[in-house]
C-alpha cells in the first residue's frame, strides 16, 4: 500500500496492453485478444491482488465498441467483475491508437464521435464498479501523432510534419470534449493523460541541429499537455482540472538524439548527455503543478529488472 493517503490506493499500478491500431498493413490489430487478456481476466486480476497491486490500466476498444453511433460494451464486463471481485481501481483507457473506420481523424466528426462515445462508456461503468472513477481519455497523444501523422505507421497514415501538427490538434480537442463529456455523467471523475517524457540531443559536433533538439524536448513534447492545461490555444477549452493527472511515461529508448528525418536513435547506456528521471519529472512539474503518476516503464528482455531497481 502507499505510505500516504493518495489519489491511488498503491505506489506501483499496472495495465494490460489494449491497442486497437490499424497497421501500416491496414489490418487491425487487438492486443487485448493477442496478449489473451480476455481470455485469462479473471487470473490476470487475481495476480495482481496477489502482488499488492491495486491499480489496472484497462481498456475499452473504441473501434469494436462503437458502430456509427450505437455502443456494445459488454466487452468490458470481465473486467469490471474482475476488478470488483479483487478491489482494483480501474484506470479506463477510451481510446489506445484506434478509432473507428468510418472516420476521418483530422474532422470535427471526429471530435463530436469521441465526445460521444466517451459519455456512453462513462454511463456504463459508472455504478457497475465503486468510486473513484478513473479515465485516461487518448492514450500517448504526441506520440500518436508522430506514428499516425508523420511516420505513416498507423491510421491516419499521415506523413508530413504538418500533418502531425493537425492530428495532434484534433486529438486534443477531442479528449477536453471526452473530459467534459464524462464529467457530465460524473462531475468526480479523474483523469489521467499518459505522454511520453523525453529527451532529445544534437548529435555530436552537429550543433546546427541543438535548436531543434531543444525545441523537441522542451516545447513539442509538452505541447499536447498544454493544450489540455490552456496554456496553449485556450479557446479549445484546456484547463489545470482537464488535465488533472499528468501520466509521463518513462523508457530507456526516451532519450535520443536527433534525427532530422525519421525516428530518433536512442542513447546508449552510459552516455553522459541521459538526464536523471528526476530531472524529467521536475520539467513535469514545474510546468504543470499537477499531480503524476509514471504511466509505463520497463526495461527490455533481461534488463527488465535492472531497470526497474535504477
Amino acid at each position: 500500500m502507499a505510505e500516504r493517503p493518495g489519489i491511488f490506493p498503491t505506489f506501483f499500478l499496472s495495465g494490460f496492453e489494449c491497442s486497437t491500431f490499424l497497421w501500416r498493413d491496414r489490418n487491425r490489430r487487438n492486443l487485448v485478444k493477442e496478449t489473451q487478456h480476455d481470455k485469462y481476466v479473471s487470473a490476470d486480476y487475481k495476480m495482481l491482488h496477489k502482488l499488492g497491486i491495486g491499480v489496472a490500466r484497462e481498456g475499452i476498444l473504441w473501434p469494436l465498441v462503437d458502430k456509427k453511433g450505437e455502443y456494445d460494451f459488454s466487452g468490458i464486463d470481465p473486467m469490471i467483475s474482475a476488478a470488483n471481485e479483487q478491489k482494483i481501481a480501474v484506470i479506463w483507457e477510451l481510446c489506445h491508437y484506434g478509432y473507428p473506420d468510418d472516420l476521418d481523424a483530422f474532422s470535427e466528426e471526429f471530435v463530436q464521435r469521441f465526445a460521444a462515445y466517451s459519455k456512453a462508456a462513462a454511463k456504463y461503468i459508472v455504478g457497475r464498479t465503486s468510486s473513484p472513477y478513473f479515465f485516461s481519455p487518448i492514450n500517448e497523444i504526441t506520440f500518436f501523432a508522430f506514428c499516425g501523422g508523420e511516420w505513416g505507421w498507423v491510421a491516419p497514415y499521415a506523413k508530413a510534419k504538418e500533418d502531425r501538427f493537425k492530428f495532434r490538434l484534433n486529438l486534443c480537442k477531442a479528449a477536453i470534449a471526452s473530459v467534459n463529456a464524462i464529467r457530465e455523467v460524473e462531475p468526480a471523475a479523474r483523469m489521467v493523460h499518459f505522454d511520453p517524457l523525453v529527451n532529445v540531443v544534437a548529435p555530436i559536433n552537429c550543433p546546427e541541429q541543438e535548436a531543434a533538439a531543444w525545441h523537441e524536448t522542451y516545447v513539442d513534447t509538452f505541447l499536447a499537455w498544454d493544450f489540455l492545461y490552456g496554456k496553449e490555444h485556450p479557446e479549445l477549452g484546456g484547463a489545470p482540472e482537464i488535465l488533472d493527472i499528468a501520466g509521463p511515461n518513462n523508457y530507456s529508448f526516451g532519450q535520443m538524439e536527433y534525427r532530422e528525418h525519421g525516428p530518433h536513435a536512442a542513447l546508449v547506456s552510459g552516455d553522459d548527455r541521459i538526464l536523471p528521471l528526476c530531472d524529467l519529472l521536475q520539467l513535469v512539474w514545474a510546468r504543470y503543478g499537477r499531480p503524476m503518476v509514471i504511466g509505463e516503464t520497463s526495461g527490455m528482455n533481461k534488463g527488465r529488472g535492472p531497470w526497474l531497481k535504477m
